[in-house]
């Protein structure tokens, strides 16, 4: 529980009394009664909330009082500002007019007679109640919503150090998220994968990719590159091999990187066409007849930034480019977000760079039948469960939990809020 700071009083809040977030600003600072002992605790928040519901009532003035010189970036981020706020601040008002209807009972709490002494007494305690729950709602409106959290989403996983049993565990992981992405009505199509070499076993994995899209009336919060998101990196497993004769433990590692796919927007084109190289080539490999024999693979070249995609894994030369350019967009995506984040601060690592086991985020021990994420400490028993896409979702919750109390701590502190 956050506790320190008063509550700040509201100042000038006569300046736009038109708006009806206005009027319960000024209410809001009027003297009112004691506050309740979760306020204490919240103050903070509230002071937090009572600023974000200054900002969004000068943005709703600025939009209805809007001239021709305003730049249209202006209103587009001011239009922004409003719709995320919004819900922050229906909460508010709710929380202003059950404050004023406590301070509106307290001199009824005196009354002579017993019995509406009484009514009154109940009638209080029934909207502190309500108080409470409000404010308890109100951390969680304070974190803006995420942008990327809806998008499409491209995984890939790479086998690493361990051979075969990294490829096993390749495919392991694949079938981790496909099932988890089943589970949530999501839509998963394989655009590339590379089969590990035969081994007791199995031959397991050296490389798949997938896209995952969101149901067609996904549930909100159920967010496709919002819950993948956290899968970047290097999975390590800890476990005794099939191949393994002498019982020992082996250890090996698998890169997971994840790219949102965003949006291409008809001010700035994701991928102009004019930029880049396509060519069609005859596939390689495994695929009888067909191989060889029809020029159905593509490789696109992005000529500005030199990122090559191929695809081959189709006999259809329309299906590799389409699967083609959704990995080009995707990485151009993940391209210009970085970029815009090491714009607005210091750069984070964003993704993988190698299957190295010193990079690892998470560790699944077969021994001790433990998942370790070691970005936030966290432990948990049931692997097979996690595998089966079941307790998947604890270890995520997890860490978006620990994301979004550091994130709400920076805004109590008046810093710019981030997100990972």
């Amino acid at each position: 529980m956050v506790r320190s700071g008063p509550l700040p009083n509201l100042a000038g809040c006569s300046a736009a009394r038109s708006l009806a977030t206005s009027s319960r600003l000024c209410d809001a600072a009027k003297p009112a009664a004691p506050l309740t002992p979760y306020e204490k605790d919240n103050e903070r928040v509230l002071a937090a909330v009572t600023t974000l519901a200054q900002r969004f009532n000068t943005a709703s003035k600025a939009i209805a009082e809007a001239s021709a010189d305003d730049s249209v970036q202006a209103q587009v981020e001011r239009a922004k500002l409003v719709k995320d706020l919004t819900p922050l601040v229906e909460a508010y008002n709710q929380y202003s007019d059950i404050r004023k209807a406590v301070v509106d009972l307290e001199p009824h709490l005196s009354d002579p007679d017993p019995d509406l002494r009484e009514l009154f007494t109940l009638e209080r305690e029934e909207l502190l109640e309500k108080l409470d729950a409000l404010i308890s709602t109100m951390p969680e409106l304070l974190l803006p919503p995420s942008s990327t959290g809806p998008l499409a989403t491209v995984v890939s996983l790479n086998a690493g150090v361990g051979g075969s049993e990294a490829s096993l565990f390749t495919e392991e992981l694949a079938r981790m998220y496909l099932r988890f992405a089943e589970k949530r009505g999501w839509k998963t199509e394989i655009i590339s994968k590379t089969d590990g070499q035969a081994a007791r076993g199995g031959a397991g994995l050296r490389d798949i990719t997938v896209k995952f899209e969101p149901a067609p009336y996904a549930a909100e919060g159920d967010e496709v590159y919002g819950l993948l998101r956290w899968e970047k990196g290097v999975h390590r497993v800890q476990r005794v091999p099939v191949t393994e004769a002498g019982g020992r433990v082996h250890t090996s590692a698998v890169a997971v990187v994840v790219l949102p796919i965003y949006p291409d927007t008809g001010d700035t084109p994701l991928v102009d066409p004019k930029d880049v190289k396509l060519e069609t080539m005859r596939s390689r490999g495994a695929g009888g007849q067909h191989v060889n024999k029809t020029e159905s693979a593509i490789r696109l070249t992005h000529i500005p930034t030199g990122i090559t995609v191929s695809m081959q894994d189709s006999r259809s030369q329309h299906q590799n480019r389409a699967w083609a350019w959704d990995v080009l967009r995707a990485r151009l995506s993940e391209r210009r977000h970085n970029e815009e984040v090491e714009a607005r601060r210091a750069a984070r690592q964003g993704q993988v760079k190698s299957a190295d086991r010193s990079d690892k985020v998470r560790t699944y021990n077969f021994p001790q039948d433990r998942l370790t994420d070691h970005r936030i400490g966290f432990n948990l028993t049931g692997l097979r469960e996690v595998l089966d896409g079941d307790g998947l979702d604890m270890v995520i919750n997890a860490l978006r939990n620990d994301l979004d109390s550091r994130r709400l701590e920076a805004i109590l502190k008046g810093e710019e809020d981030f997100d990972e």
